[in-house]
């Protein structure tokens, strides 16, 4: 879950995801992770997107809301308090189902 602590420094972990077309031993190796999110990090840059920040400003300045997850933030035992400013609350799978009846849905 993206939070205050951790949204400048999300990492890439490519053990057991096939789009990285690499065999899985590879992946599992000390160091892959560091080097597939320096990798990543650096094909963002060249795309010049957004960091993290910047798009769920843009997402939320563009009508978007933004909530977390109840059942994870438990589990990761996370208050309102630790997310980011413009994450409109913690709400359950029912609460969200509520809220969004009829709306346009987009989960990211």
């Amino acid at each position: 879950m993206i939070n205050n602590k951790t949204m400048d420094h999300l990492a890439f972990n490519p053990v057991g995801n096939p789009a990285t077309h690499m065999p899985t031993a590879v992946m599992g190796l000390p160091g892959m992770q560091a080097f597939a999110t320096h990798m990543m990090r650096k094909q963002i840059e060249g795309l010049d997107l957004p960091t993290v920040p910047e798009f769920m400003e843009l997402i939320t300045d563009a009508g978007g809301h933004l909530w977390a997850c109840r059942m994870s933030a438990d589990m990761m035992h996370l208050t309102e308090d630790d997310l980011y400013d413009r994450v409109e609350g913690i709400i359950s799978a029912s609460d969200f189902m509520e809220i969004s009846e009829g709306a346009q849905t987009l989960f990211i």
